[in-house]
């Protein structure tokens, strides 16, 4: 969105028929970052603009519905409709990449497999946004997985030690207390992942965030 603002022509590609990665209705993780926490953590620019205007379309409560459903999606399919220089190719995964010379991209082939069609979009710069480096794996540039320590690029916030952490919540759900005992069971089909290392960073699994005060939140461990 920056760069079409800027005049260069942009075309952004999303493997999912919606906009907002994680944010978006399909896995409803609010978009609000550190403002949570501290209101002067609140980033400003496009994703200020596209908040706010969620907040003026949809009224459900923050948490709830609000900057998470239906809404939220459209707010950012309009503002991608209506910004000029950018064009958009949803429900396209990038499947591989063609190089110039050992060090340069110059396309990315990307699948659309609901319409059984292939597309080749050739370009100058590419961002890759996908969460897993899939880019920059498929052009055979260097990776580091995990967090790093603060002194190794200078960041004042970043922890004091590398970690092998990373992201999780990839599955959201929410619990409502309903005063009465509601038992779960699992389907038949489902997978029994009883191994007590399974949640363990021992054994590279991942644990619960200590800082979550309430359960209805969901958590990692559950994943």
């Amino acid at each position: 969105m920056a760069a079409a603002r800027h005049g260069a022509r942009t075309c952004l590609v999303q493997d999912r028929p919606d906009f907002g990665g994680n944010s978006s209705s399909e896995v409803r993780v609010t978009p609000h970052g550190a403002a949570a926490f501290h209101v002067y953590a609140k980033e400003t620019g496009i994703i200020s603009e596209l908040l706010i205007e969620e907040r003026a379309r949809n009224h459900e409560v923050i948490f709830e519905n609000g900057w998470t459903n239906s809404v939220w999606d459209m707010v950012m399919y309009d503002l991608a409709v209506r910004t000029p220089n950018l064009t958009f190719h949803l429900n396209t995964s990038i499947a591989d990449i063609r190089k110039s010379n050992e060090h340069r991209i110059e396309a990315v082939i990307g699948v659309i497999a609901n319409a059984e069609t292939t597309l080749e979009l050739s370009g100058d710069i590419f961002i890759d946004c996908t969460g897993d480096g899939i880019v920059a794996d498929l052009a055979g540039c260097e990776w580091h997985r995990g967090s790093e320590s603060r002194e190794e690029y200078g960041e004042p916030h970043a922890p004091l030690r590398a970690s092998g952490d990373v992201m999780g919540s990839s599955l959201l759900f929410k619990t409502v207390n309903t005063g009465a005992p509601a038992p779960f069971e699992a389907p038949e089909w489902a997978a029994k992942l009883d191994n007590p290392d399974f949640s363990t960073r021992k054994a590279g699994g991942r644990t619960m965030c200590a800082e979550r005060i309430s359960l209805s939140y969901g958590g990692r461990q559950w994943e």
